[in-house]
């Protein structure tokens, strides 16, 4: 019976199992290397969007607009984003005659905001803590000099190409 084991062509419980195991060890170890290409950690998104904030003075556009670019900061630390642009428009009120008219006093301000990261399994359209959605009405924009709360993000662009910096 010992002599039947020995014959080369045949093998026992044990080396079926460790065959397994090398055979499962080596298909790991390619999924693994030729899947880290693809691994969405890896890709970079750069996120491009619109931020308005409502019935702020008319005199803080030329002073906000003398500190744009300006880079995005929180928690006391600078991100890797910035203000690229800031624009006026006009804040309208309704009259006693039931017709709306533009504020002489107010104005709302248009941000255009961009800021690099990465996408995961799952796209988190974050910036530090705060999350970017279309319609959020509590959005705090700042950067060492400007910081408007409750500003509303109007609209969102993802970028998920390689060279999505500029």
């Amino acid at each position: 019976m010992k002599e039947k084991a020995a014959k080369l062509g045949r093998f026992n419980v044990v080396d079926v199992a460790a065959v397994a195991l090398i055979a499962a060890a080596l298909v790991f170890a390619v999924w693994k290397i030729a899947g880290s290409d693809r691994d969405p950690q890896d890709r970079n998104v750069t996120m491009t969007y619109r931020v308005m904030t409502e019935g702020v003075s008319g005199e803080l556009y030329e002073s906000v607009k003398a500190h744009i670019p300006s880079q995005l900061m929180a928690s006391g630390k600078m991100l890797d984003g910035e203000i690229l642009s800031v624009e006026q428009g006009p804040y309208y009120v309704l009259g006693n005659d039931g017709e709306w008219s533009p504020d002489p006093q107010r104005v709302n301000l248009y941000f255009t905001v961009r800021h690099h990261t990465t996408a995961g399994d799952v796209l988190l359209s974050k910036v530090d803590e705060q999350e970017i959605r279309i319609g959020r009405k509590d959005y705090t924009l700042k950067t060492e000099y400007i910081e408007f709360h409750n500003a509303i993000i109007l609209d969102i662009d993802w970028d998920f190409s390689d060279d999505a910096s500029e």
